[in-house]
């Protein structure tokens, strides 16, 4: 039939354990610290990209596990602690990758938190928690990301094996959610044909169980050819929508593989994920004409890019923070000695950098962690080696020795998963946590340390005090509001971090002001809109995120909510004293409330109060609306186009698709009269009704072709050669009520290259 197979690699931050020479980009809890959708866009392009360029179809990423435990062996690939942001930044990285012949294959789907005795844990959660906090984040990378494959994790969650999980596959992804693609188990993570062909997963990936068992199971009854169809649709229809059975654009993997424009991506990403925690009496940033610097700690001389694991990147160079400390000042100013290892307890090189500290003007201290304590268990057979978050081995003992000797010591945390720094947090002036940065990250920390940048990365994750403030490692999450996890389970319990989520200096100053809120009482589905004004009090430029938390009075005895949940961010850059106006719109998607009663996402009629600053903590504008009990509607959006072929070139045959979601109040039913009007350059080419057979859910989503054209008869556009305006509107003629009725409309810009050749089959 000439269906090609899929081929692959890992891949959430550069192409994993594969050849050298590949851009080993931040990990994913980098990219998060960056709070920046629109720059990890172009980091999950240039990822796909490089993929590409080896013909290659599908990458393992990004990881979209929620980083419960600090400690979690795995916790570089986290997307940190809060579904709301993790979800945004992965959208930017899938939307980014959507632009190239590369699908996504997210991972890992659902529950994994930790990886001691992965595939067996067995995690009981609570239907409203896994819904609205636990799911959010794969919801969102399935509709506005536009995921095409979805890889179940190792463990149990409710009893069931993730891939043989029906309530996981298809209740949420798939009749709720709306996913269309195909779902995978990760490398032999089922036990049973029979319960994973009934959970509905598609691909068996890492063991031979479908060609042993699925012929006898059929011809017993057990499986029937309809589960068969079914899955092998699931998988073809992915492969026709990332464009596997048609032209793919050429890619020279000389022209992208090491280039210099993603070693400059490299460099930014890390530069932009690299968190000030603390700059005592502005001690920061360094003088690049100070006399001497003594560079001292196990990172110092070496530059870990992730923890141990699958998705291990092997770039042509890194920049270690010494080589990077010297290009500034001068090797001739710059002294070295590590000290210590990452986890030992051996103080034979303490006399060294005691020397070296003793005579330099300023010393920086790169610690952390690297491959050897932290990783996939596969490898190290469980979570962080120690079982603490503090820093390991003999490190935090060598910084109170230094900081004896020279008390202006600027520590520098390189791990995945944050250290707590408390025996040493007030022996030290300046404080970094740079999570794993990249190939380039030497270079983008001594650009920081020397104030050739300003730091604007924030906290994904709270850094506690120590390890009594973490939750109970406990795998019952029956907890409806996910009360502990991250942020939420401080303010439960009214325990205060060293550093809070969402926290992170600047070398400038921000000031909030003039807050608004409209409506102050609005119907439960119309939109509020949140504003505040910020000013740069300071001297330098800066990047600033602008965070929106919200909390909840008492809407109803049975609903525990969190004390606030983050709803809104924008990373804004001012000059010294130019200000902004940042406004944010609260409409029922940042506001649902999942009810097990009726399987339905809603939003509680009551009142809200809304908080604005530059991080959890720190909220200095505060403000309130109510929402008024009022008649459920639905309310549908397009979040994403698409064309097939997905690549066309000049005088192809083209079809639309657009994927409609209904971020209403209430069901959109099935029969409703409702069309999608495609236009090209302003001119109308299908009009295409949604033809439901099921009704879509509020939350839900559903993909429509604009396969007809105005009069009903199949009418595909041949496609020109050039640029055009790809336009797309959802019930136009306003044939179904809505709670918004101002946001059907999406529109893109679509290139078609003209043809030089027969396109070859994939």
């Amino acid at each position: 039939l000439g269906i090609p197979q899929f081929t692959g690699s890992d891949g959430p931050h550069g192409i994993g354990n594969e050849s050298d020479g590949w851009s080993s980009f931040p990990v994913t809890l980098a990219m998060t610290a960056t709070w920046d959708p629109a720059l990890i866009h172009r980091v999950g392009r240039a990822i796909a990209l490089e993929q590409a360029s080896r013909g290659r179809h599908r990458l393992a990423g990004p990881t979209l596990d929620l980083l419960h435990d600090p400690r979690n062996g795995r916790a570089p690939e986290t997307i940190g602690e809060d579904p709301f942001l993790g979800g945004r930044i992965s959208e930017g990285f899938l939307r980014g990758m959507a632009e190239t012949p590369v699908f996504a294959t997210i991972k890992h789907y659902n529950l994994n938190t930790f990886e001691a005795n992965r595939e067996t844990n067995d995690y009981l959660v609570d239907s409203r928690s896994l819904v609205e906090f636990w799911g959010a984040h794969w919801r969102r990378a399935i509709q506005d990301g536009a995921a095409q494959s979805v890889m179940c994790a190792y463990n149990l969650v409710n009893g069931e094996k993730s891939a043989e999980n029906y309530t996981l596959i298809r209740t949420l992804l798939r009749d709720h959610w709306g996913f269309r693609g195909y779902t995978m188990c990760d490398w032999g993570g089922f036990w049973s044909t029979e319960k994973a062909m009934a959970g509905e997963l598609d691909f068996c990936e890492g063991n031979e169980l479908y060609f042993k068992e699925l012929p006898g199971l059929v011809a017993a009854g057990k499986i029937t050819p309809a589960q068969l169809d079914l899955g092998a649709g699931n998988v073809l229809r992915t492969k026709l929508l990332a464009g596997m059975m048609d032209h793919r654009p050429p890619n020279s993997e000389d022209q992208i593989r090491d280039s210099a424009a993603h070693r400059d991506l490299v460099y930014e990403s890390g530069l932009k994920s690299i968190v000030l925690l603390k700059n005592q009496a502005n001690f920061l940033p360094l003088s690049p004409a100070v006399r001497s610097v003594a560079v001292i700690g196990p990172n110092s001389g070496v530059l870990p890019l992730d923890g141990h694991s699958s998705s291990a990147v092997r770039p042509t160079y890194t920049v270690t923070p010494l080589e990077g400390i010297s290009a500034i000042v001068g090797a001739d100013k710059v002294t070295h000695a590590a000290g210590c290892a990452i986890n030992s307890t051996d103080r034979a090189g303490f006399a060294e950098a005691l020397r070296i500290a003793r005579e330099a003007e300023v010393v920086v201290f790169v610690g952390g962690l690297d491959q050897t304590v932290e990783g996939e268990g596969h490898y190290i057979k469980g979570d962080r080696i120690g079982g603490s978050t503090l820093l390991p081995g003999v490190q935090n003992e060598l910084i109170q020795a230094v900081a004896a000797v020279n008390p202006n010591v600027v520590l520098v945390v390189i791990s995945g998963g944050p250290c707590a720094v408390s025996p040493v947090l007030d022996q030290v002036k300046g404080l970094f946590y740079a999570p794993y940065p990249g190939q380039e990250g030497g270079r983008a920390l001594a650009d920081l340390l020397f104030g050739r940048a300003n730091p604007s990365g924030k906290l994904p994750v709270t850094i506690p005090h120590d390890d009594a403030q973490l939750p109970p490692v406990d795998n019952d999450f029956r907890d409806p509001a996910a009360l502990t996890i991250g942020y939420r389970w401080y303010d439960s319990q009214k325990l205060r971090p060293d550093f809070a989520f969402g926290h992170g200096l600047s070398y400038t100053t921000f000031k909030y002001r003039r807050l608004t809120v409209a409506p102050t009482r609005a119907a439960v589905g119309q939109p509020v809109t949140v504003e505040a004004e910020v000013i740069n009090t300071g001297a330098r430029a800066g990047e600033e995120v602008v965070q929106l938390y919200v909390s909840t009075g008492k809407l109803a005895p049975s609903v525990v909510m969190p004390v606030k949940q983050l709803r809104g961010f924008q990373k804004i850059a001012l000059e010294p004293g130019q200000r902004k106006r940042v406004t944010f719109t609260l409409t029922p998607e940042e506001l649902y409330v999942y009810d097990p009663a009726t399987a339905t996402y809603g939003l509680p009629a009551g009142d809200y109060r809304v908080a604005v600053g530059g991080a959890s903590d720190v909220l200095p504008l505060t403000g309130r609306f109510a929402l008024a009990p009022a008649a459920p509607a639905p309310d549908l959006q397009i979040v994403n186009l698409r064309t097939l072929p997905a690549f066309p070139l000049e005088g192809d045959p083209v079809l639309f698709l657009a994927s409609v979601v209904n971020r209403g109040t209430a069901p959109l039913p099935a029969g409703a009269s409702v069309s999608v009007m495609f236009q090209v350059d302003g001119k109308t080419v299908s009009t295409s009704p949604l033809r439901l057979t099921e009704a879509i859910p509020s939350a839900g989503m559903s993909l429509v072709c604009g396969s007809e054209g105005v009069t009903g008869s199949p009418a595909p556009l041949t496609a020109p050669a050039g640029t055009f305006e790809l336009r797309a509107e959802v019930d136009a003629a306003q044939a179904t009520p809505e709670t918004i009725e101002t946001n059907n409309v999406r529109t893109e810009r679509r290139s078609i290259p003209v043809r030089q050749h027969k396109p070859p089959r994939a």
